[in-house]
């Protein structure tokens, strides 16, 4: 059986490549049943029908995925890509930088287990880039940050030595942080439209519609992707975002510490003495109160569907009694 690998994904139809030659493919019956569709970055193992289509039998097991869950649910999963090795966390400095959203990056790739890489896009776009380097390096110490601008070129050299021959990289960020741009410079042609963004608040207008996978000229592979208005966590909120606070919460002096105005809060006394910041405790909240949100919805939602459920059952049972003795 062949094998090759999704770069791209159209709902149920995909365009699959193999030793540089490309097909459109389908899926087999099974997939709908299963509901396991496969995503772009997957390898795949399929059949021709004609000349230049196929059809994906299996799916060849993960070595990584990023998952999020999908914007205006509660419970459904949404794999963004398949089998990558790092993550470009693109965020432009022209009104898309913002700290908290980082951060939900960050835990992102660390709930993945893949590498993040922090790319601040724009830098020609601000007077003192160099300001917003220093913070987000102060932030995340032992994370990569590379400041370029892909509109100018500057400094794009430095995105290079994280790509290799087996590297497959991804693009993740808001619309409008300039993340076709760093394709198209990447790949030194211009394969993904652009447009400005909006002068009112720095957005863009989506761009690029569909995940797609490139292969990149000096080896590697490159996965571009939509602008996310939405990031819901899938795991709860460990990782280095939440680690120290959570490191700090063993010293409160009561085990329910709401880490505001507690008496004997250790979290706080480490923002009094500048060992720990304002932005990472609101941001660590944030996202906790959010995770406690999406939990009791899906047990609301979990809740509605046992009812439902039972009200068939019941439903059935009557009719099978029914069936069996009359109507009474």
């Amino acid at each position: 059986m062949n094998r090759g690998r999704v770069i791209q994904e159209h709902k149920t139809n995909y365009v699959i490549a193999d030793a540089g030659a490309e097909f459109n493919a389908v899926v087999r019956g099974k997939f709908h049943a299963a509901e396991g569709f496969p995503k772009v970055g997957d390898y795949v193992e399929y059949s021709m029908t004609s000349q230049d289509e196929a059809v994906i039998e299996n799916i060849v097991p993960r070595k990584t995925q990023i998952v999020r869950k999908a914007a205006g649910t509660s419970g459904d999963l949404q794999v963004i890509a398949a089998n990558v090795d790092e993550i470009f966390i693109v965020m432009g400095l022209d009104n898309d930088f913002n700290l908290k959203r980082l951060d939900r990056y960050i835990l992102l790739a660390e709930q993945s287990s893949i590498r993040p890489i922090i790319i601040l896009n724009k830098s020609d776009a601000v007077a003192d880039a160099e300001k917003y380097l220093e913070q987000v390096k102060s932030a995340h110490p032992d994370i990569d940050v590379c400041l370029v601008s892909a509109g100018t070129g500057a400094n794009m050299e430095a995105l290079l030595t994280y790509l290799g021959p087996e590297v497959t990289a991804v693009l993740l960020g808001s619309s409008g942080a300039g993340k076709s741009t760093i394709t198209n410079w990447l790949l030194n042609q211009e394969v993904q439209s652009t447009q400005e963004v909006r002068e009112d608040d720095g957005r863009g207008r989506h761009t690029t519609t569909a995940r797609q996978l490139f292969t990149l000229p000096r080896g590697g592979y490159l996965i571009d992707t939509p602008g996310m208005r939405e990031l819901a966590l899938v795991g709860d909120v460990t990782g280095s975002v939440s680690e120290p606070i959570e490191e700090l919460s063993l010293a409160c002096k009561f085990t329910d510490c709401d880490h505001d105005k507690s008496a004997g809060c250790a979290v706080q006394k480490a923002i009094a003495d500048g060992t720990l910041s304002q932005e990472q405790l609101a941001s660590y909240l944030k996202l906790k109160r959010e995770k406690q949100y999406l939990n009791s919805r899906g047990d609301q939602e979990a809740e509605l569907k046992q009812k439902q459920d039972n009200r068939k059952l019941h439903k059935k049972y009557n009719q099978i009694k029914e069936a069996k003795f009359g109507k009474r």
